[in-house]
């Protein structure tokens, strides 16, 4: 009996320790792909990943335009490359008690991109990068991607204005 016992405490013990190393080792890579993404990109406005770590995207200011690309992970070319002058792009939040969601948007002809990232009406970290034909408002959905919160680098922020990025009137 005293043996099962002692093996039991040693399988805990084995069990909570290779969580605590997976935990470590999984927020040294976030901080490693954030450091990655801000040499990158000189004025980073957002970044994150893919839900399943394959894809990403960035939207940096390259005053003064803005680029944009989103594709596989850790490859310099991606699936969709733009630069769009700064007066393309808008930035909007929404602020109430129950959520905080700030967007970016990114028009290229009649192509819209728009991320966005905050808190839910639970309070968890949501991430999401959505394409449109058109306008968000009016346009068709083509598709919705989730996003990894763990991996956002979000500065959506009103020093945008500084950078010659227009606030949208709302969400």
């Amino acid at each position: 009996m005293e043996t099962v016992k002692s093996i039991s405490r040693c399988l805990v013990l084995n069990a909570v320790t290779l969580f605590s190393v997976t935990s470590v080792a999984h927020a040294a890579t976030q901080d490693t792909l954030r450091q990655a993404h801000y040499q990158r990109c000189a004025k980073p406005v957002f970044y994150a990943q893919t839900s399943n770590h394959k894809k990403e995207v960035e939207i940096c200011i390259v005053t003064p335009s803005v680029s944009y690309s989103f594709g596989r992970v850790g490859v310099k070319n991606k699936e969709m490359n733009l630069t769009v002058p700064a007066g393309s792009t808008s930035y909007a939040y929404s602020n109430n008690q129950v959520i905080s969601i700030q967007n970016f948007t990114v028009r290229n002809s009649d192509t819209t991109y728009q991320v966005s990232a905050g808190m839910n009406d639970s309070g968890e970290p949501v991430a999401s990068l959505n394409v449109y034909k058109g306008t968000p408002e009016s346009g068709k959905l083509l598709a919705e991607i989730r996003l990894d919160p763990a991996t956002a680098v979000n500065n959506i922020s009103h020093s945008l204005a500084e950078e010659g990025i227009p606030e949208a009137d709302s969400l």
